[in-house]
């Protein structure tokens, strides 16, 4: 009998064993016996495969599946890359790149084996402030032959944006890659079997088994919307680079402006500004005016060039936005009579007052409670809101605007779609103002937006993160070139540094913000000099892990939240994979995981 080593997908490290008759290749598929049920996983290479004859009983394998391996060498390559890089294990890399129709043990048509040895990995730049600009020139770069490419943005309706510029020749050997499950599924094995030239889509798209896969293009590469939102916390686009890398394809890069690791490897001449100042309006909070809120300590900042702008702009039918990333009615409720913010009482997280709804909501948990009448530290009565949101801001709007234009939509999106554009377009044919979070900027795709006013863009920047500046400025960036007509709309930007710190690089350049950042990171040893990793540990489980990083001599610092949450400083991959290793062991699945975030850039 031999030993064959399995993974299936789940969040522990551990490689399965079981026994069969002949040695496996790497990569088939084979039901196992696990528990009390039986699972579908992948055999895996694992050094000291050797006849077991001898040894303990080991149980065999329920079914093997595959004759051949059933997906690409680059994509398997890719996923073991994954588990390594980003501290996840091939459990999670194989539930992250393949679809769970590909578990339940379908036949597959036998895969069969190209040769890219004359190819080589390459890479070319696309950074161009104008989306229509850059989308054809997209096309003028793959124009030779789309086969084998793969197109994917950060955004699904980007993607679908894009894939109405193609003409219908080009659309017909394509595919807009669906949000059906069912269609993806059998999308996913017409592209394995080369029925499908091209790709065009967003973050489900990006390990399609494209057969003949040649290119990949990741378009606004610096978007938060590459990041993914549940752990592991990873980049697609360095997974991206590494899949290209692989299968010796073309990585194409592109935005409106590059993210900080592919800035130091941009060519000079890929560097362009754009002069937007006679767009671009800032505002000193200092010298504007401020309107109380009720029951709210701080008042809320509406300044006469916002109001200004917003009339002009309704005035000429179009549409105008006002971006405050702080949903409800205030950020906080707090006892002024104790001093005491009220706190989430499963994990001691900041609630957020949200007055339509009557209710307290945690930030961290999402739990949700009444808004009690009194304080729960002292029982006094007097509870204050702090930092005014979206609701008061609404609220305020409609007091300025109501005998002019009474058209408001005020958009919170709590985990849900932003509303259809048609129906808001039926709605309010003459425009309208919209207030919400930074995700209200994607309407401005279809929307006739004539100005973008950000209401605290201090606030923008004010997260405890080392890249809170560049997300501010990418945001605010992206705010003047996204959508319809941009060269005609202005931004107001309401700050009480205006133009300075971080702002000078909206009216000198996003090269000129990255060369004052990139210097600042380097001084302090941060992404993308040196990584980061964010480590949540199980319950009680921090203090013996920081004893290890102490014994290893690893930089760390805990978070003021608790003491199995931490940051850790490194190049020390390897050393960390070992520390860890323990913690993903499966027999520790009902003490949980540690969730890791890795930050290269």
């Amino acid at each position: 009998m031999e030993q064959v080593f399995v993974s299936v997908p789940g969040p522990w490290w551990t490689r399965l064993l079981y026994s069969n008759e002949t040695p496996l290749k790497p990569g088939l598929r084979v039901r196992v016996p696990l528990g009390r049920s039986a699972r579908v996983g992948l055999t895996v290479f694992e050094k000291g495969n050797s006849d077991c004859s001898n040894s303990v009983k080991i149980k065999p394998l329920s079914e093997i599946i595959d004759s051949t391996p059933p997906i690409p060498l680059e994509l398997m390559e890719t996923m073991k890359w994954f588990a390594s890089t980003w501290f996840s294990g091939f459990g999670i890399a194989m539930k992250i790149m393949l679809p769970g129709k590909f578990f339940e043990g379908e036949e597959l048509s036998p895969l069969e084996v190209e040769n890219i040895a004359d190819s080589k990995f390459t890479v070319k730049y696309n950074y161009e402030e104008n989306d229509s600009t850059r989308y054809e020139k997209y096309i003028e770069m793959t124009e030779s032959s789309l086969r084998g490419t793969l197109f994917l943005f950060s955004e699904t309706n980007a993607a679908t944006e894009f894939w109405k510029k193609l003409s219908p020749g080009l659309k017909a050997s394509g595919v807009l890659w669906p949000s059906n499950t069912k269609k993806q599924w059998e999308l996913w094995k017409e592209a394995r079997e080369g029925k499908i030239d091209f790709v065009v889509g967003s973050q489900s798209a990006s390990f399609v088994p494209l057969k003949g896969l040649s290119r990949i293009v990741v378009e606004d590469e610096i978007s938060g919307g590459w990041r993914s939102q549940k752990a592991p916390v990873f980049h697609y686009r360095s997974v991206l680079a590494a899949r290209a890398n692989f299968a010796k394809a073309e990585l194409i890069l592109g935005g409106r402006m590059p993210s900080s690791k592919v800035f130091l490897q941009l060519p000079k001449e890929e560097i362009n500004k754009k002069n937007i100042d006679n767009r671009l309006i800032f505002v000193n909070l200092h010298d504007s005016s401020s309107f109380p809120v009720d029951a709210v300590k701080d008042s809320l900042p509406i300044s006469k060039p916002l109001i200004r702008e917003t009339l002009t702009c309704r005035e000429n039918g179009r549409w105008a936005f006002w971006i405050l990333d702080r949903k409800g009615y205030a950020g906080e409720l707090y006892c002024s009579d104790c001093g005491k913010s009220l706190r989430c009482a499963n994990c001691g997280g900041v609630m957020r007052w949200e007055e339509r709804r009557k209710r307290l909501s945690c930030l961290s948990c999402k739990n949700r409670t009444p808004i009690p009448e009194n304080c729960p530290s002292c029982g006094g009565p007097f509870l204050e809101g702090i930092r005014p949101g979206l609701e008061a801001l609404s609220e305020r709007a409609l007091l300025i605007f109501k005998y002019k234009y009474k058209e408001v939509v005020t958009l919170q999106n709590d985990g849900g779609k932003l509303p259809s554009l048609k129906n808001l377009m039926k709605e309010y044919p003459r425009g309208a103002l919209v207030i919400g979070t930074r995700r209200i900027l994607s309407l401005a795709d279809e929307l006739p937006t004539g100005m973008i006013g950000w209401i605290d863009s201090d606030a923008e920047a004010r997260v405890a993160e080392y890249d809170a500046k560049a997300r501010a400025f990418t945001l605010i960036y992206e705010s003047f070139w996204r959508g319809l007509n941009p060269e005609q709309r202005k931004v107001v930007v309401q700050s009480r540094r205006p133009g300075k710190g971080w702002q000078t690089g909206l009216s000198r350049g996003w090269s000129y913000f990255w060369e004052t950042e990139l210097k600042e990171r380097k001084e302090w040893h941060l992404p993308p000099y040196t990584p980061m990793l964010k480590i949540i540990l199980p319950k009680e489980r921090g203090k013996t892990f920081i004893e290890k990083l102490e014994k290893e001599n690893i930089e760390y610092w805990n978070s003021e939240e608790s003491v199995d949450e931490m940051w850790v400083r490194t190049k020390k991959f390897k050393v960390i994979e070992n520390l860890l290793f323990p913690y993903f062991e499966i027999k520790n699945s009902r003490v949980g995981y540690p969730d890791i975030a890795l930050y290269l850039d």
